[in-house]
C-alpha cells in the first residue's frame, strides 16, 4: 500500500473481560443486532395500521402494563447439576446451538445478512491479523485485496484483487467486477431498493464502485471514511457479501436469492429458515481449508434449552444468554471470542432535529413532532405554548430525558441482568472503563431528583399518581433487550410514568427506522455502541447520512458536525477533543442514555473441541469458524 488514508487501525482497548473462578480465567461475551421500533399509537389487544415502506399492513401489536413488582436480586450460579459430556457428533461434523436461524439470501439487495461472512462462507476485501500470530491485534490485512492505495484527496482507493479465487460449485473465479457489483447492490445509492443492513451506512459514503480489470477495484468516495477498511470492508465489521455477476446474469435474481454462491472456507449445504443450516468445508479453499468437514447451525430458541443440549453433548458450540452461559463456564466448558463488546441503550426516539440531508440537501418533514411528546423535543417550533414559564420545548424535553437517565439503577441493573459480569453504561458511544471517560458524565441513580425534574418540566403526578404514557420497546429476538425492557419499566413506574412494554417483530418495527418516524424509546444497540477508541468516528447512524438505510432514532446536527470532522481529522489528538465535546454533549442532552454493557462469548465443549482461536472482531458476533480444531 503506498498511499494511506486516514485510517484507524489500533486494537479496541480492553475487549476481553475475565472473571475468576476455580483458579481459571474466564472470557465473558453475548450476542448483538440491530433493531428497530415503529411510530405508532398503540392500544392494547388491539390492532393498529403500520406502515411498512410502501405498503399499508394490519398487525397486532401487544403492549405489557408494566407490574409495580421488586426487583430481585442477582443469584449465584448453580454448577450442581451440570456435567461436561461426551458429543454425540463424530468425523470431523460441529454442531453450533443459536437463537434463530434466519433468512440468508444470495443477493445483497434482498439483506443477505453479514453473518454469511461471519460464518466463513464469504470473504471482503481485509480482515484481522491470524489469531496467535505476531499481527494477530493488527485489525487490517489483506484478504480479497492483494494491495491497495489511496488518492491525495482520499476520495478513491484502487485495490488489487487476488488472482484465481474459485467460486463455490465450480462456478467460476472471483474477480473485481463481482465485487464492484455486489457492492453497488448492497449501496442504498446506488441500488435504492436494496434492504440490506449497511444499504444506508454505504449510501452515507460510497459512490458507485467500479472495475477497471478482471483485478482491479475503484473505490469512489462520497466523503471521508476512515475506518473503511477497519469496519465496512472488514471481516471483523459489518460489511457484505462477494456473490457473482456473472451467476446473476446467466440465473437471475430469484435463482440468486434462493441459493448462495461465494468463495468462504464453507459452502452452503442446506439453508433451512428457523431449522438449520448445513455448512460444508471446502477443503482446497485457496487460502484457508477448515480443520472440521462439516459446521451445522442449529436454531433452539429457547436458551434453557440451548444450555442443556450443551449439557448432553447434542451442541458442541452455542451462543448462550449470560445466565446460561456463566454457570457452564464455571463448570469448566470451553470458551471462545471474537472480543466484540456492546453498550445496551435506552434510545429516547423521535428527535430529528436535522432540516435537510447532509449530502443532498433534500428538505424533510418532521412527522415525529406532530404531536407534543414529552422526551421529543421540536426545535423548528420550540415555544409552542404549552411549556412551563422560563421553557421552550427544548429545554421541557431535555430536562425529562435527563430524569430518565436517573432513574434507574445501573448498578443493580447490571447485578440482576449481567450477573455482575457486565458494567454500568452512561452515555451511548462512550465506555465508561476507557482511559478518557470523566466520572461528571455519570447519571446517578436517583429517583427524588428525577421526579423533581419531572414536575418543573410540567409533568407532575396525576390523580391516578401517573405523569404521562410512554410505550417501550425491547427488540423481541434478543432476551437481553426484552429483560432491560421490563426491568426498566418497573424503575419507570416508580418515577410516574405509566410505562407499557411493546411486543413486536423486527419486521413490524423496521420501516420507522428506515423513514426516521420512530418515537416509541427503544432498548438496543446501534453501531454507535460498540467499544471503539474514543478517537474514532461514531454514531453516523444517528444523522441524515444514512438515510434510506436504518437509522439509529435521531438525527442531530452536532452529531452530524463532529462525525463529519473527526472522519476527516488527521490528528488523533484532534479527534479526541471533538469526541469529548460529543461525549458532553450527548450527556447533557440525555438523547441516549446507557443502561449496562455487554461482552460476547461462545461456548463450546472442551472434550470435543480442542481449540477454536478468533480473529479479533470490531462488530462480529465470532470469526474464524474454518480455525475449530477437534481433539
Amino acid at each position: 500500500m503506498n498511499k494511506k488514508m486516514i485510517v484507524l487501525l489500533g486494537l479496541t482497548p480492553a475487549l476481553l473481560f475475565a472473571i475468576a473462578c476455580a483458579g481459571e480465567t474466564v472470557v465473558e461475551t453475548v450476542e448483538v443486532e440491530k433493531i428497530v421500533v415503529q411510530e405508532k399509537e398503540v392500544v392494547k389487544e388491539v390492532p393498529v395500521e403500520v406502515v411498512v415502506e410502501k405498503e399499508v399492513i394490519k398487525e397486532k401489536i401487544v403492549e405489557v402494563q408494566a407490574e409495580k413488582a421488586p426487583i430481585v436480586a442477582a443469584k449465584e450460579a448453580d454448577t450442581s447439576n451440570i456435567s461436561i459430556p461426551t458429543s454425540k457428533q463424530s468425523g470431523g461434523v460441529v454442531h453450533f446451538g443459536t437463537k434463530s436461524v434466519g433468512p440468508a439470501p444470495g443477493l445483497n439487495r434482498a439483506q443477505s445478512p453479514e453473518m454469511l461472512m461471519w460464518m466463513s462462507v464469504s470473504e471482503l476485501l481485509f480482515r484481522p491479523g491470524a489469531p496467535g500470530s505476531a499481527e494477530a491485534k493488527e485489525l487490517v490485512k489483506p484478504w480479497l485485496a492483494k494491495s491497495w492505495e489511496m488518492s491525495d484527496d482520499f476520495m478513491t482507493a484502487t485495490v488489487k484483487i487476488q488472482e484465481g479465487v474459485p467460486f463455490h460449485g465450480g462456478n467460476g473465479t472471483l474477480s473485481a467486477c463481482d465485487i464492484a457489483w455486489s457492492l453497488n447492490d448492497t449501496n442504498g445509492k446506488t441500488t435504492p431498493t436494496s434492504i440490506h443492513g449497511q444499504a444506508g451506512d454505504f449510501a452515507a459514503f460510497m459512490d458507485e464502485a467500479e472495475c477497471t480489470d478482471d483485478s482491479t477495484l475503484v473505490l469512489n468516495f462520497s466523503a471521508v471514511e476512515s475506518r473503511w477498511q477497519t469496519m465496512l470492508f472488514n471481516g471483523g465489521g459489518d460489511g457484505f457479501n462477494v456473490f457473482s455477476k456473472k451467476l446473476y446474469d446467466e440465473k437471475g435474481e430469484d435463482w440468486m436469492r434462493d441459493n448462495i454462491v461465494s468463495t468462504g472456507p464453507f459452502s452452503v449445504g442446506k439453508w433451512l429458515v428457523n431449522d438449520r443450516a448445513e455448512l460444508n468445508a471446502v477443503k482446497d479453499h485457496w487460502l484457508n481449508p477448515p480443520k472440521i468437514e462439516k459446521l451445522v447451525m442449529v436454531a433452539v430458541p429457547e436458551g434453557s434449552t440451548r444450555k442443556a443440549m450443551m449439557s448432553t453433548g447434542e451442541l458442541d458450540i452455542a451462543d448462550l444468554d449470560l445466565r446460561d452461559t456463566i454457570p457452564l463456564l464455571k463448570a469448566g466448558f470451553g470458551q471462545s471470542s471474537g472480543q466484540r463488546q456492546s453498550g445496551v441503550t435506552l434510545h429516547l426516539a423521535g428527535n430529528y432535529w436535522e432540516e435537510k440531508h447532509a449530502q443532498t440537501g433534500e428538505v424533510y418533514a418532521h412527522p415525529t413532532m406532530i404531536h407534543d411528546i414529552p422526551w421529543i423535543g421540536n426545535p423548528f417550533k420550540p415555544n409552542d405554548g404549552n411549556n412551563p414559564e422560563g421553557m421552550n420545548d427544548q429545554d421541557q424535553a431535555r430536562m425529562v430525558r435527563n430524569a430518565i437517565a436517573r432513574s434507574y439503577d445501573r448498578d443493580l441493573l447490571n447485578e440482576v441482568i449481567m450477573g455482575g459480569f457486565g458494567n454500568p453504561y452512561y452515555v451511548n458511544g462512550f465506555f465508561a472503563d476507557d482511559p478518557n471517560w470523566d466520572d461528571k458524565y455519570v447519571y446517578e441513580y436517583d429517583p427524588v431528583v428525577a421526579e423533581a425534574m419531572l414536575d418543573k418540566a410540567g409533568y407532575p403526578r396525576g390523580k391516578d399518581g401517573y405523569r404521562f404514557e410512554m410505550p417501550l420497546y425491547g427488540f423481541t429476538t434478543t432476551a437481553l433487550f426484552e429483560e432491560t425492557a421490563d426491568a426498566l419499566s418497573g424503575f419507570f413506574e416508580e418515577v410516574g410514568i405509566k410505562t407499557s412494554v411493546v411486543k413486536a417483530a423486527y419486521a413490524i418495527a423496521r420501516p420507522s427506522m428506515v423513514g426516521r418516524t420512530n418515537t416509541t424509546p427503544t432498548i438496543q444497540w446501534c453501531r454507535s455502541g460498540l467499544k471503539v477508541p474514543y478517537d474514532w468516528p461514531r454514531m453516523e447512524e444517528e444523522t441524515t447520512l444514512t438515510r434510506g438505510g436504518f437509522g439509529c432514532h435521531m438525527e442531530n446536527p452536532f452529531v452530524l458536525k463532529t462525525f463529519q470532522f473527526v472522519s476527516e481529522e488527521a490528528d488523533p489528538a484532534k479527534r479526541l477533543d471533538a469526541n469529548l465535546e460529543l461525549l458532553d454533549y450527548m450527556h447533557t442532552e440525555a438523547l441516549a442514555p446507557g443502561v449496562v454493557t455487554k461482552k460476547f462469548v461462545q461456548v463450546f465443549n472442551p472434550t470435543y473441541v480442542k481449540d477454536w482461536p478468533q480473529y479479533v472482531a470490531v462488530q462480529a458476533f465470532y470469526t474464524g469458524w474454518e480455525l475449530i480444531e477437534l481433539k
